[in-house]
């Protein structure tokens, strides 16, 4: 469980660590409001997250995902979907080799996402209720950049 707890710390606070400085924000940002569904779908869909801990998640436009973790031993495979309140989550069984044998647990997310009246985007990780933090596009890569390492991993756990 050890193992599966980094590997979702990984994933979970990515973008807090990503972020340093000017770009975070104690509470919310004045005056914002809850992104549209359909932009925070436009930020995430068909593209890789490259998370700077080493993960890296690609969000399939049919709500499919999947990901490496950051030791590229483990893999997590699951859903996508945004709520109509802001918020991207994902439900992601995690799959890693652990004496001898394939050990799974799942983890359910989401991050909250709201838009200040000059057009920034702010997100931050709900189950930590984190401070908010500017959205990174260069963090999103067009395409599955890591799907045959993702196939790879998923044969040899026998998946």
């Amino acid at each position: 469980m050890g193992y599966a707890k980094s590997v979702l710390s990984t994933a979970a606070v990515v973008s807090l660590i990503l972020l340093a400085g000017e770009s975070l924000a104690k509470g919310k940002p004045k005056g914002a409001s809850a992104t549209d569904p359909q932009q925070i779908a436009q930020l995430f869909s068909g593209k890789t997250s490259n998370w700077s801990r080493g993960s890296k998640f690609y969000w399939a436009p049919n709500g499919v995902m999947h990901g490496v973790g950051k030791n590229g031993d483990s893999i997590g495979i699951g859903k996508w979907y945004v709520t109509n309140k802001g918020k991207l989550c994902n439900e992601t069984t995690w799959y890693w080799p652990e004496n001898g044998q394939t050990k799974s647990e799942l983890y359910n997310e989401c991050w909250e996402f709201v838009t200040a009246p000059d057009g920034t985007i702010w997100e931050r990780y709900l189950p930590e209720k984190s401070d908010w933090y500017k959205h990174k596009y260069e963090k999103q890569v067009k395409g599955d950049t890591q799907k045959r390492k993702f196939n790879k991993i998923k044969k040899e756990l026998g998946l």
